[in-house]
C-alpha cells in the first residue's frame, strides 16, 4: 500500500497522538500553577529557594517527561504495528478495526514494545552524540562563508535518517513473531544500514520536503498574525516579535502534531519495501558490533536462546 493510502487509513492514530498532546499540555499547565502557588505559599528564600524549586519543579518535570514519553511511544508502537501490516499485507487481519488490532498486537508484544522504548532514548543520545561532532567541525571551519547553514542542514539529514530507525525496526519485530526480539530487533538494525542508499535517499526528499514545509508554513502563518495583530495598538516591534513567535510556535506544533506521523510513514514504508523478507549481511553484524558496544551487546542477546516476543507477553 501506498505511503498516502496509509496516512489516509491511519489519521485517527494522529488524532489520538494530537490530543495525547493536548491533554499533556494542559497537565503541565495544571502543574505549574500548583507549583507556582506551593511557592507562594512558603515564600522560600535563598539556597532553601533554589532547594524548593529543584524538588517541586525540576523533579516533576522529570517525572512528566517520562510519563508523557511513555504514553506517546505505546500510542506510537500502536501506530507503526498497523502501518507494518497495511505496508506489507495490504490491512489488518479480519475482525478487527486498526485501532483494536494495533492495542492487541501492543499488548502481545509489551516486552518488544518497552525494549524499543529503552533504544530510543539510546537513538537520541546517539543523534546528539553525531550533532555534536558536526558542530565542532563546523567551528573549526568557521571562517568559510556559509558553513553553519551547511552544517545545520547536515544535521538535520543526519536527524532524520537516525530519528526513525526505533520506528522501522518495531515494524520489522511486528512483521516477524516467530523469533526473539532481540533477533528481530539486531536483523532490523543490520538491514538499516545495509539499505543505507534507500534509506539515504528517503531522507534527502523527506529533507526537501520539510525545508519547503518550513518555508511555506512560515510565509503563510506569519502573514496572518501580523495581520490579526495589526489591529491592536501594540508598537510595530512588539506586533512583529508576537507573529513571528505565535507563527514559529504554530508551525512546530503542526510538525509535531501531524507532520511527524506522516514522515514515520513514509520512511517506515521505503524501509519495509526493501527490508521485510531480505536476508541481513553478516559481515555486518561484525562492522557494527566493533564500532558500538551497546550493538554488540544487543548482537549477544540475540543469540541466546530466548521465547519470542508473542510467547513471552500473552495478551
Amino acid at each position: 500500500m501506498k505511503p498516502s493510502a496509509i496516512v489516509a487509513k491511519t489519521f485517527p492514530f494522529m488524532l489520538i497522538r494530537l490530543l495525547a498532546y493536548f491533554v499533556f499540555f494542559i497537565g503541565i499547565c495544571v502543574y505549574t500553577a500548583i507549583v507556582i502557588w506551593i511557592l507562594g505559599l512558603i515564600k522560600p528564600e535563598g539556597f532553601f529557594a533554589v532547594i524548593s524549586f529543584a524538588i517541586f519543579g525540576g523533579g516533576g518535570w522529570a517525572i512528566y517527561r517520562f510519563v508523557r514519553d511513555y504514553i506517546n511511544y505505546m500510542i506510537k508502537a500502536a501506530h507503526v504495528a498497523v502501518i507494518a501490516d497495511l505496508a506489507v499485507k495490504g490491512g489488518v487481519p479480519e475482525g478487527f478495526n486498526m485501532y483494536n488490532y494495533g492495542v492487541s498486537k501492543v499488548k502481545k508484544f509489551f516486552v518488544a514494545s518497552n525494549v524499543l522504548f529503552a533504544v530510543d532514548r539510546l537513538i537520541s543520545g546517539s543523534v546528539r552524540q553525531i550533532q555534536r561532532v558536526f558542530n565542532k567541525v563546523g567551528d573549526f571551519l568557521k571562517f568559510i562563508p556559509g558553513i553553519k547553514g551547511l552544517t545545520n542542514i547536515i544535521n538535520t539529514f543526519v536527524d532524520i535518517i537516525l530519528n526513525y530507525i526505533d520506528e522501522c525496526i518495531l515494524a520489522y519485530i511486528f512483521l516477524n513473531e516467530g523469533q526473539s526480539v532481540w533477533k528481530s530487533a539486531c536483523d532490523g538494525i543490520v538491514l538499516y544500514a545495509q539499505n543505507w542508499k534507500t534509506v539515504l535517499k528517503t531522507g534527502a526528499k523527506i529533507l526537501a520536503f520539510l525545508l519547503a514545509f518550513f518555508l511555506v508554513g512560515f510565509l503563510i502563518f506569519n502573514e496572518i498574525f501580523t495581520g490579526i495583530f495589526n489591529n491592536v495598538d501594540l508598537g510595530t516591534g512588539l506586533t512583529t516579535a508576537i507573529a513571528y513567535a505565535l507563527t514559529i510556535a504554530f508551525v512546530l506544533v503542526l510538525k509535531w502534531a501531524v507532520l511527524d506521523s506522516i514522515i514515520m510513514i513514509y520512511m517506515m514504508t521505503n524501509y519495509l519495501k526493501v527490508a521485510y523478507g531480505a536476508q541481513p549481511s553478516y559481515d555486518l553484524y561484525e562492522k557494527l558490533s566493533g564500532m558500538s558496544k551497546k550493538f554488540k551487546e544487543l548482537f549477544g542477546k540475540a543469540k541466546e536462546p530466548q521465547a519470542t516476543a508473542a510467547e513471552t507477553v500473552q495478551p
